[in-house]
């Protein structure tokens, strides 16, 4: 070989051994740095039971954006106040943003006057317009409340008498829904009883139960609206149990999407379920906390649809996807 082609392959070779070692040390192709950002998620409950679609799409955009989030659930007692001392204490731990699930939405509303304003704050909860609230997504727990009365009086016979349960603790939750619900009942002439001795989810189901019994025995062809999750599912329990009250009540209906809830629907202890498409939800809590982080803007709120969901439709194709999402 010639001496220039022995100065040739040498400089190939040189070439090839730069090459490798500038992009292997990005001085060529610069590898793109991705900041994660902290996201933690206060619920509004002593444990995530009924969030499991909701932190299908929290995981998801977490994914997608790039976000560490972390889920801190109240202790024993479920209070607005022991909410908000865990966001503050989520804040002051360097959380770059927190979504919250009030207890309580008006409460909160008053409790984060003037509070962590460098911290941006996602609410999942109607409101109004507030400084400290970068975005909010909310459904609306009064129309929540007419379309359950609407749909259980449309299958119901005409006459039929309602017992309204709610979990005791539950007010903040269910007075929109409450009030939605008698709305519709009201001006339909409707009879119904609010029934709240009758706590299905607490240390007294048991008495519950049989002072339900009892009732349903005087009163057959009576039908129930849960307005809450807790009371939902204790008393659908509790129905499984004895198939003959079950047979003496017209309909039983409710909010939630659980899969405790959807299995009883399918099953024909429960009639009617009224919900929303929570993985979105999860999903756009993330997404817009992570927004936040990065430009500080305040975001347009975020009206979430409510849907009736029935044994015949629940595997329909536009509602199968949001009852069952897919990891």
């Amino acid at each position: 070989m010639s001496v220039r082609g022995k100065i040739l392959w040498a400089a190939s070779a040189v070439l090839l051994v730069f090459l490798y070692l500038a992009s292997s040390t990005d001085l060529i192709i610069k590898e793109k740095v991705r900041e994660i950002h902290t996201v933690s998620i206060v619920l509004d409950d002593v444990n995530d039971t009924y969030y499991q679609n909701f932190k299908k799409g929290v995981d998801q955009a977490a994914r997608d954006y790039y976000a560490d989030t972390s889920y801190i659930t109240l202790y024993e007692e479920v209070s607005q106040e022991e909410q908000t001392k865990l966001v503050d204490r989520e804040v002051g731990d360097g959380a770059d943003a927190v979504v919250v699930i009030p207890v309580d939405a008006e409460a909160f509303q008053g409790a984060i006057q003037g509070k962590w304003p460098e911290t941006p704050l996602v609410v999942l909860g109607a409101g109004e317009d507030h400084p400290g609230v970068n975005a909010r997504i909310y459904v609306d727990n009064f129309q929540a409340g007419r379309l359950l009365a609407e749909k259980a009086l449309d299958e119901v016979p005409e006459g039929t008498r309602f017992w309204l349960l709610s979990a005791l603790g539950e007010e903040g939750r269910t007075d929109q829904v409450l009030e939605g619900v008698l709305d519709v009942l009201g001006s339909q002439g409707a009879e119904y009883e609010e029934k709240r001795e009758w706590q299905f989810s607490g240390e007294n189901r048991e008495e519950a139960a049989a002072q339900f019994a009892a009732a349903a025995d005087q009163l057959p062809g009576a039908a129930v609206i849960a307005l809450d999750r807790e009371s939902l599912m204790g008393l659908a329990e509790y129905l499984k149990s004895d198939a003959s009250c079950r047979e003496q009540l017209s309909g039983v209906y409710g909010l939630g999407s659980t899969t405790s809830l959807l299995n009883s629907l399918d099953a024909g202890v429960i009639d009617g379920l009224v919900t929303y498409d929570q993985y979105t939800a999860g999903y756009l809590s993330v997404e817009r906390a992570v927004e936040a982080i990065r430009d500080g803007d305040v975001k347009e709120p975020v009206r979430m649809n409510y849907y009736y969901i029935t044994k015949e439709n629940m595997r329909d194709k536009k509602y199968e996807a949001m009852l069952y999402p897919m990891d």
